[in-house]
């Protein structure tokens, strides 16, 4: 688990190195038709990888979920599928602070869920699921809902602890595509202005920088 952990941070901080050619690629093709045709395909092959059939399961702890090779091979590209949409879904929704004590509760916990949320699955199957025999459907809201109250239940008074003894820094929102070049803009136009300025005090006649700009391009 730990050496999965530490495979899992280290693409994270890989992914970071060229995430500026990846966002200028992304835009480019979301605005191209590679757009709707990778929405239809995206449908299309997460309809065909997603086996839902009854026969060669295993159980909850049992793994992988199918015991045939090609449902495996199925089963662990679907999962993929919805990785990857829930991955460029929370980009354009979880990088606003809509709420910032929603936003600092839903993505300070999800790493701790992710750590922990299989110990509270094991928890409420044993204590709950199996002694009383629950059927299928009240056992996958009891398991839903159950598994998600004890990791916010948990992390709210860890997390107090811990700030308690680390106080958090103020973060700033990452400069977007747009704002980086209007700020390139405004940098480009105080260094034209101050040249102007620099060859008027020094006796010269005022250059127009924006009509020799103009006459290069």
């Amino acid at each position: 688990m730990i050496n999965y952990d530490a495979v899992f941070f280290s693409q994270g901080v890989v992914d970071t190195l060229y995430w500026s050619q990846m966002m200028k690629t992304r835009k480019g093709l979301s605005e191209s038709m590679v757009a709707p045709i990778a929405i239809v395909g995206a449908i299309l092959f997460y309809s065909i990888t997603s086996p839902m059939v009854y026969s060669d399961m295993g159980h909850l702890f049992f793994y992988p979920l199918y015991r045939s090779y090609p449902l495996q091979c199925l089963y662990t590209c679907g999962t993929w599928m919805w990785v990857f949409g829930v991955i460029w879904m929370m980009h354009l929704v979880g990088n606003k602070q809509f709420n910032k004590t929603t936003y600092n509760l839903v993505c300070g916990s999800s790493l701790y869920a992710y750590v922990s949320h299989y110990f509270f699955i094991l928890i409420i199957s044993v204590m709950i699921i199996r002694p009383y025999k629950i059927g299928f459907v009240p056992a996958f809201f009891i398991m839903l809902l159950g598994t998600e109250f004890l990791i916010f239940a948990t992390y709210i008074p860890l997390n107090f602890l811990y700030e308690l003894c680390v106080p958090p820094k103020e973060t700033s929102k990452a400069a977007s595509e747009e704002e980086t070049k209007a700020e390139a803009a405004l940098q480009e136009a105080q260094q034209k202005a101050a040249a102007k300025a620099e060859a008027i005090e020094g006796g010269k006649g005022a250059i127009d920088l924006e009509a020799e700009s103009g006459a290069d391009q």
